[in-house]
């Protein structure tokens, strides 16, 4: 099984990504994409491991923000289709907090591979870069944008 924190590093630098251990074990990632006109956008990715001691197994755990959920606004039916072409994430909602604190629901895209089964940086690296890629597209065509 792959060392995470190492790993993770190593995924950040093979994207040039800047990278925070927000706390022990708990990473951002700044994924950058280049764009056509040659400049870039960036899209969060967190990352962590979750240990499942029910199943006895660990995850690599990765999330990025899209947009926050408005019943009755947001495009539930066409995000719902837009799950349908992640190959190794999903798109969920969760609860999440405004930049105030208060309470809100995020659509969120995330992936949680069991930690066992990824053998290389390669395939660490292409879960992170779907799950921030699909969290682009999302954000840009149900969100209006970078705004999360």
């Amino acid at each position: 099984m792959l060392n995470f924190d190492t790993a993770i590093k190593e995924v950040a630098t093979k994207f040039n990504a800047q990278i925070k251990e927000l706390s022990p074990g708990v990473y951002s990632l700044d994924i950058p994409f280049k764009l056509k006109d040659g400049s870039s956008r960036y899209q969060y990715v967190y990352a962590w491991v979750i240990k499942d001691s029910f199943k006895n197994k660990e995850y690599f755990y990765f999330n990025s923000r899209c947009g926050t959920y408005e019943k009755g606004v947001t495009d539930t039916y066409n995000l719902l289709k837009e799950a349908g072409y992640g190959h190794y994430s999903t798109i969920t909602i969760a609860a999440d907090k405004l930049p105030d604190g208060s309470p809100c629901e995020t659509v969120v895209v995330q992936a949680s591979p069991i930690a066992e089964h990824i053998k290389t940086i390669e395939e660490l690296a292409d879960i992170v870069w779907e799950v921030a890629e699909v969290a682009d597209i999302i954000e840009e065509k149900y969100f209006g944008g970078d705004k999360n």
